[in-house]
């Protein structure tokens, strides 16, 4: 499922700062798991912060998801201390996490960006400017954190992306 969108969020040989936007149920995880695999499997070191075992579904320290051969994932392990952690002793190039909205997870991704780490990312929200209702998701969105927004929306199955855009809100084709 992100065979088509992962061109589309590099600048050279760089990945974007991505963020997964969508409501409960549309599929956010799912695209995440297979864009993080993606990644990976072209060259990218992506470290996994699976706080609540849903990215690897790891078991005995094991993905039992395909993540890509070039991950690494805390599973288990709190969003900020595990972003942290990965940056300390990983040094990926892209760190992913699912569900991001508290202050603590903002000041995290911040801490990730400033170190040369691009980040993928979920949020609930139907879109852009919805985050914006959060506080925290405001500072990120007005201070340009993300270069690639994906929307997505449950038409007639979970998954559906109604469009992509780069941080001052033009869609990309």
């Amino acid at each position: 499922c992100a065979e088509c969108i992962v061109p589309k969020l590099f600048e050279g040989n760089t990945f974007c700062h991505t963020l997964l936007i969508s409501p409960p149920g549309c599929g956010k995880t799912t695209l995440l798991r297979d864009m993080i695999r993606k990644i990976s499997d072209e060259g990218q070191t992506v470290g996994v912060v699976d706080e609540r075992s849903e990215i690897g579904a790891c078991y005995q320290g094991v993905a039992q998801n395909d993540l890509g051969i070039q991950t690494d994932v805390m599973d288990a392990c709190e969003k900020g201390q595990g972003m942290n952690m990965l940056i300390r002793s990983m040094a990926p190039d892209v760190i992913a996490v699912d569900e991001i909205g508290s202050k603590e997870d903002v000041e995290a991704l911040f801490f990730c960006a400033y170190r040369g780490c691009s980040i993928l990312a979920t949020a609930h929200g139907k879109n852009k400017e919805s985050l914006s209702k959060n506080p925290y998701m405001r500072e990120i969105i007005n201070k340009k954190m993300f270069q690639r927004y994906v929307i997505l929306e449950q038409r007639d199955q979970p998954g559906y992306i109604t469009k992509i855009m780069d941080e001052n809100g033009e869609v990309l084709n």
